[in-house]
This record gives structure tokens, sequence and C-alpha cells, in this order.
């Protein structure tokens, strides 16, 4: 298990060689890059989700759909916590054909209201049709979440 801790400076910091990229924020997400889109919860419908840790982590999932006729290169994962805290991400990618995938699992030291961002790709080549995040950590601790997904 790797845990994260990044020297923020300039309102930008970076982790070299673990991929994760922290950002001061404004408790906002940004604005979809070129090519970028924002993917939406499955059951809400919205690009960002907020949640709050409930007891043993029950409530830790979160699906996004990603739209199908477009080709996706890329993925975008970020989180603003609410709290300075400790949380677990992980992401997994589920296919057509009923396989899945996990392309991240990291611990992140989080600062509060600070805009943490995970790149990955799928490592099989395939389209998935869901992003799942799971979110983990202490009781009442509160973060928001969102994807995008690149051409």
């Amino acid at each position: 298990m790797n845990v994260f801790a990044a020297t923020i400076a300039s309102g930008l910091g970076i982790v070299t060689g673990l991929g994760l990229f922290t950002q001061a924020a404004q408790a906002q997400f940004p604005q979809p890059r070129g090519g970028c889109q924002y993917l939406r919860e499955v059951t809400t419908r919205q690009t960002q989700i907020r949640k709050v840790v409930a007891t043993n982590n029950s409530n830790a999932n979160t699906d996004f759909v990603v739209p199908t006729g477009i080709a996706f290169t890329s993925y975008l994962g970020m989180m603003i916590p609410e709290n300075n805290e400790r949380y677990t991400a992980e992401v997994n990618l589920k296919y057509p054909d009923n396989s899945s995938s996990m392309v991240a699992n990291r611990t992140i030291q989080a600062r509060r209201f600070y805009l943490y961002q995970l790149p990955f790709r799928t490592p099989t080549g395939q389209q998935p049709f869901q992003v799942n995040a799971r979110i983990t950590g202490n009781r009442n601790t509160a973060y928001r979440i969102a994807v995008q997904a690149c051409r």
C-alpha cells in the first residue's frame, strides 16, 4: 500500500512517479479539457457526486456510465476531500464481456479542499461501459468525486 504525500508549492504539487496530481481548489472541478467530457453517475445522472463515508464504508462504490459510440483513450478521476484525512481510492473498469480490471489503488493523505487527480487508461484495450470508483475513509468524512473520459 502506497501512502501519498505531496508538497504544495505555488498551488500545484506533483507526486512524481506515482501518477497522482494535486492542485489547490476552491471546491470546484475544472472545465473538461479539449476532447474530454464528464461521465454521469449511474443512478443520479449527475457528473459530480458528494459522499459521506458511512459505517464500515458501506457506500464506498460510485459507478459512472461510459457513453457508447465514442472511442475514449484515457480517463481522469478527480476527488475533492472535505476533511484532512486518509482516503483509499480504487478505480475499476467494467467491460461488456463481464470482465473488469483494476486500474488504480492508492492511499491518499488528503488535504481539505484540494483537487486530487488520477489519470488512467484501460489496460485491456477494450472500451469499458462503466467506471467504478471505490473510496473509503473514516466514518463521517466527506468528499466529492468526478470522472472525465477523453478521446
